[in-house]
């Protein structure tokens, strides 16, 4: 899929753009922890003189596994973004502003997306503990419960210590 967008025809004023987010995106990028996705972009483009201004709003649903039992889970999404491009001489980045080439008549936006998108993404991923797989959860705790049965002894003399 392409999200390029192409400026240089634009009229001064504003712009929208509407993209539908799969997994080939994360595929692009060589993304392993995002199996699917279904995520509807809405690209709102400010032209001015010598700025862009993209405001990215996206929501839909990442599918990937869940971090307890492995099992796949489908975690929704939603944010917004804004991202400022201005010219200049060289193509540079910093944070939410970019300069580009005053030569560019196109801007890639796929990386923002990407990022954008990940950025969403919670730092732990897991299904309500009823949800999860009853099988993996049941190995878990015979795990944590065999651990803790097969201490040694010599080791085990440590737990009467006690600190005032």
């Amino acid at each position: 899929m392409n999200y390029s967008i192409s400026f240089t025809s634009l009229a001064i004023g504003e712009h929208k753009f509407d993209f539908e987010i799969d997994k080939t995106l994360f595929e692009l990028f060589e993304n392993e922890d995002i199996f699917d996705a279904r995520v509807v972009l809405h690209i709102d483009l400010i032209k001015e003189e010598r700025m862009l201004t993209f405001v990215f709003n996206f929501q839909g649903k990442l599918n990937v596994l869940c971090d307890r039992c492995l099992d796949p889970l489908d975690i929704a999404i939603k944010g917004s973004n804004t991202l400022f491009v201005k010219f200049g001489e060289e193509n540079v980045e910093q944070d939410d502003i970019i300069f580009i080439s005053n030569k560019e008549n196109k801007i890639d936006l796929s990386h923002y997306i990407y990022e954008y998108i990940l950025l969403q993404k919670p730092m732990k991923c897991v299904h309500p503990i009823n949800k999860c797989n009853p099988d993996i959860i049941e190995r878990i705790i015979n795990k944590e419960e065999n651990n803790e049965k097969s201490i040694d002894p010599r080791w085990s003399v440590l737990k009467n210590i006690k600190f005032e």
